[in-house]
C-alpha cells in the first residue's frame, strides 16, 4: 500500500465531510497520515516536514491556496532534486480552479480510484523570484501568477465571510475593486516579446481559471512548457460583464485592451511602488519579479 500524506486546511468548512466520508476509504488503500494547518503559511512548515517522511505522495485537501502551499512546501530549497513526492490534491476548497483544468473529483470514489491507479502526470511549475528582496524565498505556482487588481481581490475575499457563497464573494470583490483600484503601470520583457501599458489583470497561467471559475486563461495547458499570458488593459466594468459569458467557458475574450501571448521567463516591473503579486490565490509579494518555468517539475496525481 502506498504511504500518503494529507495537508489538510485546518479551517475548512469540508472537514467535517474529509474525516466522514474520505479518510474512512481512503485507509482501505493507502497508509494515511492526516496534517491540519493552524495557520496561514502551516502547510508550507508541515509539508516540507514531510517531503522527508518517506511518502509516496503528499495531497493537499482543500483548494487552491492549501494546493499552493504544498508545493511550495515540497520545492522550498528542493527545485533541483530528482527525489520529491509526488503531488496531488483532493478539492475541498472554496474555488478549486486548479481541480477545474484537471478535472479532478472530490467524490471519494474517484479518490479512492486515483490513490489506487496511482496515475502521475509531470507537470509545470512557475517559480517567482524578488528582484528587490534576494533574500526573500522565491514562490512557486501551480496555477495562476497574476498582478494588477487580482491581489486586492485577493485581500478583500480574505476579509469576506461568504455569507452568500464562494461565487457571490468573489463577484462582489472583483466589482469593488473595478470601483477602487486604480489602473497601474505595468512593463513586462521576455526574450521573445514586451508589453507595457496600465493593466487591469495580467496572468500568467498554468491552468486555465482563477477567480472561481473565470477562465482567464483559454490556452494554458499545464504541462505543455510554456505560460498561457493574458493581458487585460484598459477594460471597464461594463466590458468585463459583458465578457463574462465566454470567460466562464474558458473562451478568449474579444476586446481590442485584452491580449493574449506565450512566454516562458518574464520580468515584471513597475513605476509603482506598492504593487503586488499573486499566486493560486496567496499574496505573494511585491514587484519587481522575474518568473521563470519549471518544466515538468512536479509529478501529479490525477484521476
Amino acid at each position: 500500500m502506498k504511504k500518503i500524506a494529507i495537508i489538510i486546511n485546518g479551517i475548512s468548512l469540508q472537514q467535517q465531510r474529509f474525516y466522514s466520508r474520505i479518510q474512512p476509504v481512503l485507509k482501505k488503500v493507502a497508509t494515511v497520515d492526516v496534517y491540519e494547518t493552524r495557520m496561514q503559511g502551516h502547510a508550507i512548515d508541515l509539508t516540507a516536514r514531510a517531503v522527508h517522511k518517506g511518502y509516496d505522495a503528499i495531497l493537499a485537501a482543500g483548494g487552491d491556496g492549501t494546493l499552493n502551499e504544498v508545493i511550495n512546501g515540497i520545492l522550498r530549497g528542493n527545485d533541483q532534486s530528482e527525489l520529491l513526492p509526488v503531488a496531488g490534491l483532493i478539492p475541498l476548497g472554496s474555488a478549486n480552479d486548479y481541480a477545474r483544468t484537471l478535472e479532478l473529483s472530490a467524490e471519494p470514489d474517484a479518490i479512492v480510484e486515483m490513490i489506487r491507479n496511482f496515475r502521475e502526470r509531470a507537470v509545470d511549475i512557475g517559480k517567482i523570484n524578488f528582484v528587490n528582496e534576494p533574500k526573500t524565498p522565491p514562490r512557486y505556482f501551480i496555477n495562476i501568477a497574476d498582478t494588477g487588481m487580482g491581489p486586492e481581490v485577493v485581500r478583500r475575499m480574505l476579509d469576506s465571510d461568504r455569507t452568500f457563497g464562494t461565487l457571490a464573494a468573489y463577484y462582489s470583490a472583483i466589482f469593488s475593486t473595478f470601483f477602487t483600484c486604480r489602473f497601474l503601470p505595468v512593463e513586462i520583457t521576455t526574450p521573445e516579446w514586451q508589453w507595457q501599458g496600465d493593466c487591469r489583470v495580467i496572468a500568467i497561467a498554468k491552468g486555465k481559471y482563477f477567480g472561481s471559475g473565470i477562465g482567464i486563461a483559454p490556452d494554458a495547458v499545464p504541462d505543455n512548457q510554456e505560460f498561457a499570458c493574458t493581458l487585460v488593459g484598459k477594460v471597464s466594468l461594463l466590458d468585463f460583464i459583458l465578457q463574462q459569458g465566454r470567460l466562464r467557458k474558458a473562451r478568449y475574450a474579444k476586446h481590442r485592451n485584452i491580449d493574449y501571448r506565450k512566454a516562458t521567463l518574464l520580468e515584471l516591473t513597475s513605476p509603482h511602488n506598492d504593487m503586488w503579486i499573486e499566486a493560486d490565490g496567496e499574496l505573494a509579494g511585491k514587484l519587481p519579479v522575474t518568473i521563470e518555468l519549471l518544466p515538468k517539475r512536479i509529478r501529479f496525481l490525477i484521476q
